[in-house]
C-alpha cells in the first residue's frame, strides 16, 4: 500500500498497487506496463478490507490467471481507496452536493495520483495505456475522468454506472461528444436492485431504466464526432448490484481493454 497526502482533498489516501508477476525480475527491469486505475480500492483485492460487504472483486486472482494464459497484456492496477460513507458520495457524484467535485477529482488524479505512480513505477504514461473504472458511483467517477480528461485516460471499465445521479444529465452531456476513449467496456445487470427495495424507494422500474440508460451511454460514446471508439456493452441477465457480478465481468472487460495484440503491434 502506498500512502498519499492529498492537498486537493486535505486528507490522507491509500493507494493499493498490484504488480504483475515478473515485474521485479532483473531481466525485465526496462519493461514498462499499462496501468488500470480503479476507485473504491478497498473492494478490489481483499475480502477483509471490503467490510461490511461480504465479497471482493478478485482483481488480482483474475489478472494473474489471464496474464498466465497470455489472454491479456501484463499491467499494473492501482486501487484508490474511497474516503468513507458520506464523503465518498460527494467526491464521486458528478452532480452531487460538492459543486466542484469533477474538477477536484481531475486535479486529484492528474496532479497527485498519476505523478506519484508514474514516478515510482515503470508505467507507460500515455492515454492509450491508461484506464480507469470500475463500478456504481466509482464508475460514475471514472466516467467523469473519461469525459473531462480525454487526453489523459483512454480506456474505461464502467460497471453498473450510477447514471441516475443528476437525473440522467450525463446522458445529455454525452449526447454530442467530441473526444472519447479508445475503448470502453460497459456492463449492467437486469436485476441490479431487488424489486421490493426499488419499489419502496419509489422506483419500481429502476432495473429496466438502468439497462436503458447504460445502453444509451454506450450508443452516445460510439457516436463520438472525432473518433468512433470500440465499445463493449454487456447486459447480464440476473446480474445484481454486487461485487460478485462485477468481478465475473472483469475478465472479459480487461481482456477487451488490454488485449495482448496491443503489445505485438506496438
Amino acid at each position: 500500500m502506498l500512502p498519499l497526502e492529498s492537498k486537493v482533498y486535505g486528507d490522507k489516501r491509500l493507494l493499493r498497487v498490484w504488480l504483475p508477476d515478473g515485474y521485479s525480475v532483473a531481466t525485465a527491469s526496462s519493461k514498462r506496463y499499462p496501468v488500470l486505475y480503479l476507485f473504491d480500492g478497498q473492494f478490489l483485492f481483499n475480502r477483509c478490507t471490503s467490510q461490511p460487504f461480504p465479497d471482493e472483486l478478485h482483481i488480482d486472482e483474475t489478472l494473474t490467471q489471464l496474464i498466465a494464459k497470455k489472454a491479456v497484456q501484463p499491467l499494473i492496477v492501482v486501487g484508490i481507496d474511497n474516503s468513507g460513507p458520506g464523503r465518498r458520495e460527494d467526491e464521486y457524484s458528478r452532480y452531487g452536493a460538492m459543486p466542484d467535485a469533477p474538477q477536484r477529482l481531475s486535479a486529484f488524479m492528474t496532479r497527485e495520483v498519476l505523478p506519484l505512480i508514474d514516478g515510482r513505477y515503470r508505467t507507460i504514461a500515455d492515454r492509450t495505456h491508461r484506464g480507469v473504472g470500475p463500478s456504481s458511483l466509482g464508475s460514475l467517477a471514472a466516467l467523469s475522468l473519461l469525459l473531462d480528461q480525454p487526453d489523459t485516460f483512454g480506456l474505461g471499465w464502467l460497471e453498473s454506472t450510477s447514471l441516475q445521479n443528476g437525473n440522467g444529465r450525463v446522458l445529455q452531456e454525452t449526447s454530442t461528444i467530441v473526444q472519447v476513449p479508445f475503448r470502453v467496456a460497459i456492463g449492467v445487470g437486469t436485476t441490479e436492485v431487488p424489486t421490493a427495495e426499488a419499489a419502496a424507494h419509489g422506483f419500481p422500474d429502476f432495473d429496466a431504466a438502468l439497462v436503458a440508460m447504460s445502453r444509451t451511454l454506450a450508443e452516445n460514446i460510439k457516436k463520438s464526432l472525432m473518433k468512433h471508439p470500440e465499445v463493449r456493452f454487456t447486459i447480464e441477465p440476473g446480474g445484481q448490484h454486487q461485487f460478485r457480478y462485477w468481478g465475473e465481468r472483469f475478465g472479459p472487460a480487461v481482456t477487451f481493454l488490454f488485449p495482448l495484440e496491443s503489445v505485438a503491434s506496438k
